[in-house]
């Protein structure tokens, strides 16, 4: 199948503030880690518990200090279950690219497309230029196929980044951040099949302080 070029989701710019930036209402954005922008008064909700047990994946290489875990949120549908793996593994690739900080990393290139390519290399320049990079935990679950066909996909998900945070290479101290509700993200990405049969993301948003996601 060949890829299609899908339109433009309205999110990436305004993303691109979320990117190494922390979720916490009361810090600077500099100390903070891919979290959303946004407003909030109160504090957070323990995020919802699921029995679901964990995706199993392949090894991305992560140090000790940065933890992922995605729930498999399986269906017993071939086809959905094929896009959620895919999908995870392409969380479990944005995370080892923030550890090596290479924009031409191969991880970047099988896993996101388009916009969503385009996006994370002009972030990965940054980071690296600022001398940041990601520490801690980071937590998906809730993951859901919306839609698809032979050729494209939607799937959300939830992201709980209350203990990720930014990381300063140079002293390798961490940038801890009290946790908010702008830690918790509902997320929506668009995926492509390609001719080699595998699924990119195209594109995606996010909304922080999500209330189904605490």
């Amino acid at each position: 199948m060949k890829r299609r070029t899908m339109p433009t989701i309205a999110v990436l710019a305004a993303t691109t503030a979320l990117v190494l930036t922390g979720c916490s209402s009361n810090s600077d954005s500099s100390d903070k880690i891919e979290g959303a922008g946004g407003e909030a008064s109160t504090s957070p909700k323990t995020p919802k518990d699921s029995s679901t047990a964990p995706a199993k994946l392949p090894d991305f290489g992560l140090p000790a200090d940065v933890k992922v875990e995605i729930e498999s949120d399986t269906t017993g549908d071939k086809a959905k279950d094929r896009i959620l793996k895919e999908q995870a593994e392409g969380l479990m690739a944005r995370q080892r690219v923030y550890v090596d900080l290479d924009p031409n990393s191969r991880y970047l290139t099988r896993y996101y497309a388009d916009e969503a390519l385009a996006f994370y290399v002009s972030e990965i320049k940054k980071a690296k230029a600022e001398g940041r990079t990601i520490t801690g935990l980071y937590r998906y679950y809730d993951r859901k196929v919306q839609s698809h066909d032979d050729d494209t996909a939607t799937v959300t998900y939830c992201e709980d980044r209350s203990k990720a945070y930014a990381k300063d290479i140079k002293s390798g101290k961490a940038r801890k951040t009290k946790p908010s509700p702008e830690d918790f993200i509902k997320n929506t990405a668009t995926l492509a099949r390609t001719e080699q049969d595998t699924w990119l993301v195209q594109s995606f948003r996010g909304e922080t302080s999500s209330k189904e996601c605490q």
